[in-house]
């Protein structure tokens, strides 16, 4: 028990120093400038904004620090030492396969492609063996796989905890041109984390330096994952805790679910697939040849996951849309007078005074002429139900803070387009011809 109390204790005091550094607050910003964009897109889509900046940046930070802890603990169990998984050649892969197209910068892209690379140098490297030669090649091929992609699982892990406990929160209704041209109403889930984590550093050392003296005692089965470093006779490896700072990103729709459920379902896909990606990682230490299939595991699920929850959303029916039988409130502004009243996101309202509702032009009509406090008729469910709604503003759209779902004739939605950087720079060549 006290060994666990002195690893969290050393894992506290590590951790603060990220907080310090220039690192995190860069984070931070970028952050803020994500949440930023999104409330501007609100602001386009329906005259307001629906989230707060500073609210959203402000919880982030907070689950932030929470992954951070969570990430740190399983770093921290598998022994994943920063020093030989090819940091310096993983982000800019990464970066470059951002370049490409946006949503491919993840880890388990750049990551499995560093794998490849590895193991198809160490295939060839029996009929070329100057290729170690090659400084470049060299690093490549001294990269520990296992820990490589072990780490891209802990991240995910990671990743899957933040959506579970926070992946619903500030999600912001939008209007959209399905693939099938209809325009239907969802919700855009983006989250974003500033990650404080603790890693590791490897450094070989003679088994009499006092250099390190008063660190913590690790029990004879850790690290899980082992060490490539050679240790010659009175030396020891001796493990640094260092301070880093990551950031985290999610983006979803929620169009056939509600964003509550599909921050469960998707939290659950990606747990799932990052503990099989793990344990196949760790597994490879013992097994060597199962680093072949964690290499594929780490892109392709990934990619499966992405395919798997978009068909999903796209090809069942739509949880907002606009119907004959009356208009269907989609989202409601906090503390307007709609919300106020009791009326939820999913209604559907019938009657306004007694007057009969087809479309949401029939409500925001009748409403112009029976100012002030109205009866609203409306089904929740199974269910028909009857409030009172009371407006103190004069500008009635938006004191009501009435989202209604889209209809055949909204005239501002967002379209799915590709914004990779070859597509942009073919559209600014045809547009400079």
């Amino acid at each position: 028990m006290q060994f666990w109390f002195d690893i969290i204790s050393l894992m506290f005091n590590t951790m603060i120093f990220s907080f310090l550094t220039p690192f995190f607050w860069l984070v931070i910003f970028i952050v803020f400038m994500q949440y930023r964009r999104t409330v501007a897109m609100e602001k386009k889509l329906f005259g307001r904004s629906i989230n707060s900046v500073g609210i959203q940046t402000l919880y982030s930070v907070l689950f932030g620090i929470m992954g951070g802890l969570f990430g740190s603990f399983f770093l921290l169990l598998l022994g994943i030492s920063l020093d030989n998984i090819g940091i310096i050649y993983l982000w800019p892969v990464a970066i470059l396969l951002f370049m490409l197209n946006p949503r491919f910068l993840c880890f388990a892209y750049a990551g499995g492609i560093l794998a490849m690379a590895s193991l198809f140098l160490q295939a060839i490297q029996t009929v070329y063996p100057a290729l170690g030669e090659v400084p470049v090649l060299a690093g490549l091929l001294k990269i520990h796989l296992p820990g490589l992609l072990a780490l891209v699982g802990i991240l995910h892990l990671t990743e899957a905890f933040l959506i579970l406990i926070s992946g619903h929160r500030g999600a912001s209704p939008i209007f959209l041109k399905a693939p099938s041209g209809k325009i239907v109403g969802g919700f855009s889930m983006q989250r974003f984390w500033p990650l404080p984590l603790m890693g590791l550093w490897a450094l070989v050392v003679a088994e009499t330096s006092e250099m390190f003296v008063g660190g913590v005692a690790m029990p004879e089965w850790w690290p899980l994952l082992g060490t490539v470093m050679s240790v010659g006779g009175g030396e020891k490896v001796v493990y640094l805790m260092v301070p880093l700072v990551a950031g985290l990103g999610y983006s979803e729709l929620a169009l056939s679910s509600h964003p509550r459920e599909k921050r469960v379902k998707t939290a659950f896909q990606l747990a799932l697939y990052s503990l099989v990606l793990s344990l196949v990682a760790v597994a490879s230490v013992y097994y060597p040849l199962m680093i072949i299939a964690a290499t594929l595991i780490a892109p392709l699920g990934h990619e499966f996951l992405i395919k798997m929850g978009n068909k999903a959303e796209f090809s069942g029916p739509p949880l907002f849309h606009a119907g004959a039988d009356g208009p269907q409130i989609m989202a409601l502004i906090p503390g307007a007078a709609a919300e106020r009243s009791g009326l939820q996101a999913g209604d559907r309202l019938l009657e306004l005074n007694g007057f009969r509702l087809r479309n949401e032009m029939d409500f925001w009509q009748i409403l112009s002429f029976h100012y002030g406090r109205v009866i609203v008729k409306f089904s929740r469910g199974d269910r028909l139900l009857t409030l009172p709604l009371q407006f103190n503003s004069r500008n009635l759209q938006e004191g009501s803070g009435i989202i209604f779902s889209p209809g055949p004739e909204a005239a501002v939605y967002v379209e799915l387009k590709s914004s990779s950087l070859r597509d942009k720079l073919r559209r600014r060549f045809r547009k400079n011809r």
